[in-house]
């Protein structure tokens, strides 16, 4: 099947919303026609009826001109219920895959701006007025061509008004442009600021850094406002400038219609239509100044969504489902360079894990052991090199299509809004053999059974009855949920107590037995008794990868961990380097 690219995705979004452009074109040129219905009617009462004194002609131009504004209410309320529709379409076909997006952004490691923001600000541009303005405004002209059809006095003073009208919109935007953009980034950042720092109350507030935290947010919050005040304020002084000038344009628009009426070459009639002509004409440039911000929000909304498809768009070309892996996981030259830095966190890690093996990864704090987990899922994307299952690059595979066969536990478990069955599940239908089954290899049945719900508690309520151990035998559950055929585990020990430790012991043996490929961090003797081989990181290079029992060399308890720094051969093998060690992390 061809997959679809993202860019394509938004191209297709954005083409629907402009297939709405003819009718909303339409609509707004009978309504902006329609307008001059009270223009007309003031024009005919002043020269006809009051001349006349003709009640009949009265009777039926007020009711022609009731007739014509009913019309007008009609189309005015099929606008807005297009422009509706088109918000709610932006709204919902945009959010998910938006959300997608940068979720993969993030593993990426791109920084881009796009987000759930950039849709909302899509979609308040076609919700309010905003859009009516602009499409408003270009019918100006028809009110112009109506005076200069009065007058070319009348018309030259509408005109001018005009063009001084809009000079002050394109001075607005001018003036406002560059800081709008900054100003909005900050403001993002300061709200996600805050969200991380409740989010950290449980270590801010017992340390004592409430104070000095919230007044650094605060002092910095205050400087995006000042900032946000300013180009608000020469937004307000254009925007009141242009009131003034549009009721100056009256008064002018009036004081050259008398004149002309005294010197006999328009009447009355003409006068006031040109009046309110005029106003009607300079009223859409006006609103369109006042929605000139939501213009550029939404500007820059679609420039960064348009980013954030695009610098993540795969090859679109025909993708083959590849069948379930064997799981031979090997690393061939990796290097990883984190986000914004030009030192490489991995560098040439070369080696290879045989199908149904244990491999333990060891190495001290900040050797780039959870980095290689990373790249081992296909989290993260090597700057260099590849990760290959069974000879095919984990970047080739679609997430949705290996994601199945892999088994995953970070560092961190983190646990999505839902139920225990559901995050165990992955979001999947729920198969209540497996996921027992997952429960009990984790040695987690019990704790659920014990919750208020069991297996359909909702996580995120009961979150502070689940301690950091039963996460992370939560977390082992979800990983070895289905049918995994490679197990990625990093630190899954790290907060258990001897029963957790245990159940963890029992997993492995489990995965042995079902031939199942395990990469495992840690450091734990019990542990690494599991082992087939042992990789062993240090500053980010292999210093030592071959059988545990090469590696290790046997001591009382085997801790410390004693390693012999190997240097690995392009063939994945080790040699023998001089003796240095390594002590474990526990």
């Amino acid at each position: 099947m061809l997959k679809q690219t993202g860019s394509s995705r938004l191209a297709q979004v954005m083409k629907a919303v402009r297939r709405e452009y003819p009718l909303l074109i339409v609509l707004s040129c009978l309504l902006n026609l329609l307008l001059l219905v009270s223009t007309i009617y003031m024009l005919q009462v002043y020269d006809r009826v009051l001349s006349t004194g003709s009640l009949d002609t009265l009777l039926w131009l007020t009711m022609i001109a009731l007739f014509a504004i009913a019309i007008y209410g009609l189309l005015e309320q099929s606008r807005r219920m297009v422009l509706g529709r088109v918000a709610a379409w932006v709204d919902c076909e945009l959010n998910a895959p938006v959300l997608k997006r940068a979720m993969e952004a993030r593993l990426e490691g791109e920084n881009l701006q796009g987000g759930i923001r950039d849709v909302g600000n899509l979609k308040n541009f076609y919700g309010t007025d905003a859009a009516q303005a602009f499409l408003d405004m270009p019918w100006s002209v028809i009110f112009l061509v109506f005076m200069w059809a009065l007058h070319p006095a009348i018309g030259i003073v509408g005109t001018l008004g005009a063009a001084l009208l809009f000079g002050l919109a394109i001075t607005n935007d001018l003036l406002t442009r560059e800081g709008q953009k900054r100003s909005a980034a900050d403001a993002r950042a300061s709200q996600d600021n805050a969200i991380k720092f409740v989010d950290s109350g449980e270590t801010i507030g017992p340390l004592g850094m409430a104070r000095q935290v919230f007044e650094n947010w605060r002092l910095r919050h205050s400087e995006i406002a000042a900032e946000q005040q300013s180009l608000q304020d020469k937004t307000t002084v254009i925007l009141s400038l242009s009131r003034s000038v549009r009721i100056a344009l009256q008064v002018a628009i009036l004081g050259v219609g008398a004149y002309y009426v005294l010197a006999g070459s328009i009447t009355a009639g003409a006068m006031i239509a040109g009046s309110i002509t005029m106003g009607r004409a300079l009223a859409p440039i006006e609103r369109a100044t006042a929605a000139w911000r939501a213009f550029v929000a939404a500007r820059g909304a679609y420039a960064n969504l348009k980013q954030l498809f695009e610098r993540l768009d795969r090859d679109g070309s025909e993708c083959v489902a590849l069948p379930r892996p064997n799981a031979r996981l090997s690393f061939d030259d990796i290097f990883y360079v984190p986000p914004g830095s030009t030192e490489p966190l991995l560098q040439g890690i070369r080696f290879a894990v045989e199908p149904g093996e244990n491999c333990a990864v060891v190495g001290p704090s900040g050797s780039g052991k959870s980095t290689l987990c990373r790249l081992a899922v296909g989290a993260w994307k090597p700057a260099k090199g590849h990760v290959r299952l069974d000879g095919a690059d984990v970047f080739d595979w679609h997430p949705a299509d290996l994601g199945p066969y892999i088994g995953y536990l970070p560092q961190q478990v983190e646990f999505l809004p839902g139920t225990v069955a559901q995050n165990i599940a992955r979001f999947r239908e729920v198969d209540s053999a497996a996921l027992v089954r997952a429960a009990q290899m984790a040695g987690v049945h019990e704790l659920i059974l014990a919750l208020p719900a069991g297996y359909e508690t909702d996580i995120a309520l009961h979150s502070r009855r689940i301690s950091q151990g039963q996460r992370q035998r939560l977390g082992l559950a979800r990983a070895l949920y289905g049918s995994p055929a490679l197990v990625v585990l990093d630190e899954p020990n790290a907060n258990l107590d001897e029963a957790g430790d245990k159940a963890l012991i029992d997993a492995l043996a489990t995965l042995k037995q079902l031939q199942v490929t395990v990469l495992i961090v840690t450091h734990r003797a019990s542990v690494l008794k599991c082992a087939d081989k042992i990789a062993a990181l240090d500053r980010g290079a292999l210093a030592g990868f071959g059988p545990r029992d090469q590696i290790i060399r046997p001591v009382p308890s085997m801790l410390p961990v004693k390693l012999p720094v190997r240097s690995a051969t392009p063939q994945g093998q080790s040699s023998v380097a001089p003796e240095q060690t390594m002590p474990a992390a526990e």
